[in-house]
């Protein structure tokens, strides 16, 4: 063929128009999926309410008292970060984590114990690291839906239904994590937990802390009476307003908090990489009591520089 470009060319715009279509499909199905919360999920495969708030339980880690008595730290942090994972499964991903830092500070030191410790702490550090950012987004997704959850309780308690009603409709009409959540509150409800304990037990699956002037509106209101649907109407625009503002200063708050992560994580990977292509950059002086001390004294100063952009770009208002 004289032309082969032609070839090329039809054979790119059929991969690239499988791969789109293939695309779209997987998106529009997780799409549809992300609609669904994960107790609706569990009681669209044939499990009852009280079945499904058991694996809810399991599965959050509610149900381990011995986790939740001996390290609380760890068993909240587990809790309000939506992780699944407990028992043989969490510890086969951290010793998977444990391994693979292990062999890469095997590249960078000689010294096993000196890799050990180094890649014990890294696994320490990464697994709470991101522990925490999954709370922290697993938070901010319930501090987007809080508003819109408050939205369905007023209109359905001007609709006459009861709160124990609206909590329903919030599980029903809701995403992970609002839907979740409040279907757990509701359940806890229905099977014989009083309203306060079930809205004390939510705040502490969520973590957020706006979640207690709706559960304290709620709690006040069902003790002394009063119109719950305007308090949570205005509690619903103060919400919002809070909202906007924390975007505001995440917006103007951007570049200090780019600075502090590449400030931070540069040294680290300036040095990795001149071991790696120079093994005896550090190699003639490594004995030297003087880089040990200039080592140290850098690590301190990046901690103090880290605490105080920190401060910077995240304070109480």
């Amino acid at each position: 063929m004289r032309e082969p470009w032609l070839v090329y060319v039809l054979v790119f715009a059929a991969v690239f128009f499988a791969v789109q279509f293939a695309y779209g499909y997987y998106t529009r199905i997780l799409r549809t999926r992300r609609h669904v919360n994960r107790r609706l999920a569990l009681l669209d495969v044939h499990l009852s309410p009280m079945e499904a708030l058991e694996l809810l339980k399991r599965e959050r880690g509610l149900a381990d008292t011995y986790l939740v008595r001996r390290v609380p730290y760890l068993s909240r942090l587990l809790l309000q970060s939506g992780l699944r994972l407990r028992g043989l499964s969490l510890s086969a991903a951290i010793f998977a984590i444990f391994i693979a830092w292990l062999v890469v500070w095997s590249f960078v030191f000689d010294a096993a114990l000196l890799t050990l410790a180094i890649s014990l702490a890294a696994t320490i550090a990464m697994s709470l690291g991101a522990l925490r950012i999954m709370q922290a987004r697993r938070i901010g997704r319930f501090a987007e839906q809080l508003p819109d959850v408050i939205d369905i309780i007023v209109r359905s308690l001007k609709a006459g239904h009861p709160l124990l009603v609206s909590f329903s409709l919030v599980a029903r009409e809701m995403p992970d994590p609002a839907g979740t959540e409040f279907g757990v509150t509701c359940d806890e409800i229905t099977y014989g937990r009083d309203l306060a304990t079930a809205l004390h037990g939510l705040c502490q699956r969520v973590g957020y802390l706006d979640l207690v002037f709706l559960a304290t509106a709620i709690t006040v209101q069902n003790q002394t009476g009063g119109n719950l649907s305007e308090i949570l109407q205005r509690l619903s625009q103060m919400l919002r307003a809070r909202f906007k503002m924390r975007r505001k200063v995440k917006a103007l708050s951007a570049e200090g908090r780019f600075s502090a992560v590449a400030l931070s994580f540069m040294p680290l990977v300036v040095f990795m990489a001149l071991n790696l292509l120079s093994p005896r950059f550090y190699g003639d002086v490594w004995g030297n009591p003087v880089l040990h001390l200039s080592f140290s004294l850098c690590v301190v100063m990046t901690l103090i520089g880290n605490a105080i952009m920190y401060k910077m770009v995240h304070f109480k208002f």
